[in-house]
């Protein structure tokens, strides 16, 4: 919503040039960018001191993020682009982004891994639909329906619908650290059962070269439900990992070559010479009588 409406609000509503509302808006825009980074970094550390605190952290800088919207819509002691609708701009989008960078790693770790990317999809669904819905609600509702001005109107979503969201996020602080103790708790169950499985069945000769495993002379060893985790690939085939690596690179690369070639030497239909009386004699071009 800020996004669609903040440029034309500062210069139709509170009078500023275009050139300073895009200066605005612009700066409002790099106060989101320095949101994203702080936001990660400082949920990360919330979460690492007790989990129960990132959705509280959450909660608390989507509060917070109201006041320099607020200043900014209704602050009528500035008419240019000056320091401090630039400090609001910046401070507001600050705060608005810091708690939707730790939205996602919240949804992953409260999925298994097979409908991780299903959930995220959803969440961007919903996300792309409020984009829409949200411009839609006050031009057609607030504005339309009950008269209100776009000042009064972008007040009453501002205050409302970010108080509703400070709230939801406060409710995390109880049932999110228990999603994720049962989320870790199945997979570290499931890591377990199939590592004891394919881990029973290695052994390693501390004679041979390089730590070569024998699992291969065992024809028990199953495959299919043996799990390695990527400490112990990187911890025990180091070399043949990366060299499957670069491999992979490789012929992905060659297959993208191999395409390209492809596209650029096929010749397209129309391109082709039409041939006469089947000859393969070009078609003579016709003079125009003067």
């Amino acid at each position: 919503v800020m996004f669609v409406f903040l440029n034309d609000f500062l210069s139709q509503e509170k009078g500023l040039t275009v050139p300073d509302a895009t200066f605005i808006v612009a700066v409002f825009g790099v106060g989101c960018a320095v949101g994203g980074i702080l936001g990660g970094y400082l949920g990360s550390l919330a979460s690492r001191v007790d989990r129960r605190y990132l959705p509280l952290f959450m909660a608390l800088t989507t509060l917070l993020g109201v006041g320099p919207f607020l200043a900014l819509l209704d602050d009528s002691s500035y008419d240019h682009a000056s320091f401090m609708p630039c400090c609001y701009a910046f401070a507001g989008g600050c705060l608005a982004s810091m708690p939707s960078v730790n939205v996602r790693p919240c949804i992953i770790n409260v999925n298994p891994p097979e409908i991780r990317g299903a959930a995220l999809t959803a969440a961007n669904l919903i996300i792309n639909a409020a984009r829409g819905a949200g411009p839609s609600f006050l031009t057609t509702i607030l504005m339309g329906v009950w008269g209100f001005n776009r000042a009064l109107g972008l007040n009453i979503m501002i205050i409302a619908f970010w108080t509703i969201a400070s709230i939801q996020l406060a409710l995390l602080a109880k049932t999110l650290p228990l999603d994720q103790e049962r989320m870790e708790t199945e997979l570290a169950n499931y890591a377990m059962s199939s590592m004891d499985v394919g881990y029973g069945s290695i052994s390693v000769d501390d004679d041979t070269r390089n730590g070569v495993e024998s699992y291969r002379d065992d024809t028990n060893f199953d495959c299919d439900r043996s799990l390695y985790s990527i400490e112990n690939r990187a911890s025990s085939f180091d070399a043949t990992a990366a060299m499957q690596s670069i491999q992979f690179v490789g012929d992905s690369l060659h297959e993208i070559g191999d395409d390209l070639r492809q596209a650029v030497t096929k010749r397209p239909v129309f391109a082709r010479q039409r041939t006469v009386g089947g000859q393969g004699r070009r078609p003579q071009p016709r003079k125009l009588r003067s």
